[in-house]
């Protein structure tokens, strides 16, 4: 394995013998995330390897464990990136590269921010910036800072804040500058900056960055696919449809060749609207069952580890600080104080007793019928503002609603339709965020009236209404038969079951149920700890 390292080290380090840097490690480091990662993630691992396997000294068997945690996170592997960028960091804390030591901390923001665990997140990040502060050398210091404020935008469009993350790349544009040998993160960035750009409809602005970072991205990189992807979005948008279906098309190329669930799946939506778009719904109906193929595949990926004893820390922290902040009102108002706690106190507990008698009528409910939502309460009429339909469905579904009464339709037909329903419901298609009337028409060979038909008559609601509860139904189910779903943040289990936004899911939860989700959450954990106790 060393032996064939070294052949693979001479072999890249005559390639590259004019670049500044003439580490060899460092230089096949480059080689492999520009140039081979992106077209055959297996050998790019295979080579991140034997770079640990010959290391010699802490700075290098670091690196190498640092490739590898960067690849699986391309792929979407975050338990096994974070497992090796944990590693990586123990042992490049014992070497004296400053630059490395903070690399590996803007790693590890990015790998704890994906699954959530932002407290872990936020430590990192402090002690990257920290760390950076001290690199003497104003070109790697210039890389490690535009790095974490690469990172604050990815925070900043999680949250939907999209000018304040285009504020923070533009920041992290204005170190790259400072070292124009690093290719890879300035297309990087022009590639967030073209997706937020997007997200405000500025197509021009997006197309422009977009189409800046394939050049200078390496073809095949995942940065490229995006940026394919991002154009071909930004075309179909505004009707530009021969260059749209060729970027999604290119953009799809790329992603299904680096093997990148993420971008596959962005991918396979795009084309769907796209498609949908120019009318061609048979070929839309293709790629959105893809699309619902990777979805299947990808759904675990929020299964993660979470710091029970780190997390405790903190909030025991946050508690104390807030109460810190506010001793010195609380002692000169202390009755009236005194006097709210106590109204708020018994409010909480008559509010608490009844969340309560209705958790246990869900579950009590669920014993006898084998169902755990009692009845839909949700009025359709609130649901459609931000229901993820195709347009050119929206005003069929309407019309069909109004038409029930008209409808004729043959009893074979009707109980084809209905068991077709019921396949539908135990292969749990309905947490395709994508599914519609039409879809499911085309899905089952006929016409979106009979479907809206049978499921008024047999289901008791109306399509939407039905959609929801077989969700909520879902995650009721997961939340109370597996630990892991419980350690979900709300977002995820909107994912989980369909929903495009956690606030969504959580207005659909609490209508159909009478409690939130975390207080739904909170009730199993303590109905568990009490059956434990016996």
């Amino acid at each position: 394995m060393a032996k064939n390292i070294l052949i693979i080290i001479f072999l890249y380090s005559t390639i590259l013998w004019a670049q500044k840097n003439n580490d060899p490690f460092e230089q096949l480091y480059m080689k492999t995330m520009r140039d081979v990662a992106g077209k055959d993630i297996n050998r790019a691992l295979k080579i991140a390897d034997s770079m640990t396997a010959a290391a010699t000294t802490p700075q290098h068997r670091g690196r190498g464990l640092m490739l590898t945690a960067s690849l699986y996170l391309q792929q979407n592997k975050n338990e096994e990136s974070i497992k090796f960028a944990e590693k990586a960091k123990t042992i490049l804390d014992t070497s004296e590269n400053i630059d490395l030591k903070a690399k590996i901390r803007g790693l590890l923001t990015s790998e704890y921010r994906i699954i959530g665990l932002n407290n872990k997140a936020k430590k990192y990040a402090d002690e990257g910036l920290e760390l950076a502060d001290k690199i003497t050398d104003e070109q790697k210091k210039a890389q490690v800072k535009s790095l974490f404020y690469q990172e604050l935008g990815y925070y900043e469009m999680e949250e939907k804040n999209y000018r304040q993350a285009i504020q923070n790349l533009n920041q992290s544009l204005d170190y790259l500058s400072k070292i124009p040998d690093d290719k890879i993160n300035l297309g990087k960035t022009y590639q967030l900056l073209g997706e937020n750009y997007l997200e405000l409809h500025d197509y021009k602005n997006s197309d422009i960055y977009h189409l800046k970072a394939i050049e200078i991205l390496p073809e095949g990189y995942i940065g490229s696919a995006l940026s394919f992807i991002g154009l071909g979005i930004s075309k179909t948008n505004q009707k530009q449809y021969p260059d749209a279906e060729k970027y999604l098309l290119k953009g799809l190329q790329y992603a299904e060749t680096s093997d990148h669930p993420a971008a596959k799946r962005t991918a396979y939506d795009g084309l769907a609207h796209y498609y949908d778009d120019i009318k061609d719904y048979e070929k839309a109906n293709i790629y959105r069952k893809k699309y619902v193929e990777v979805f299947k595949k990808t759904e675990t990926k929020y299964n993660k580890t979470v710091d029970k004893d780190y997390n405790k820390i903190e909030i025991e922290k946050d508690h104390y600080a807030n109460w810190n902040s506010k001793k010195n009102i609380v002692l000169g108002i202390a009755t009236l104080s005194i006097l709210s706690l106590m109204i708020i106190f018994i409010m909480n507990r008559k509010r608490q007793k009844e969340e309560y008698q209705k958790f246990k009528s869900i579950i009590n409910h669920y014993k006898e019928k084998e169902e755990y939502v009692l009845e839909s309460r949700i009025i359709t009429s609130e649901m459609e503002e931000t229901e993820n339909v195709e347009q050119e469905t929206v005003t069929e579904e309407a019309n069909t609603e109004s038409k029930q009464m008209d409808i004729a339709i043959s009893k074979e037909t009707e109980a084809k339709i209905l068991e077709q329903l019921n396949h539908f419901e135990k292969d749990e298609m309905f947490n395709n965020p994508s599914i519609s009337l039409s879809f499911l028409a085309a899905e089952f060979n006929t016409n979106i009236r009979y479907i809206s038909y049978v499921v008024k008559k047999h289901k008791g609601a109306d399509f939407k209404s039905y959609i929801n509860k077989l969700r909520i139904n879902y995650i009721i189910h997961k939340l109370n038969t597996s630990s892991k779903y419980r350690k979900y943040k709300v977002k995820a289990l909107a994912e989980e079951c369909g929903f495009a936004y956690h606030s969504k899911f959580a207005t659909v939860f609490k209508s159909l149920t009478g409690i939130s989700p975390s207080t739904f959450i909170t009730f199993i954990e303590q109905e568990e700890a009490k059956n434990n106790k016996k």
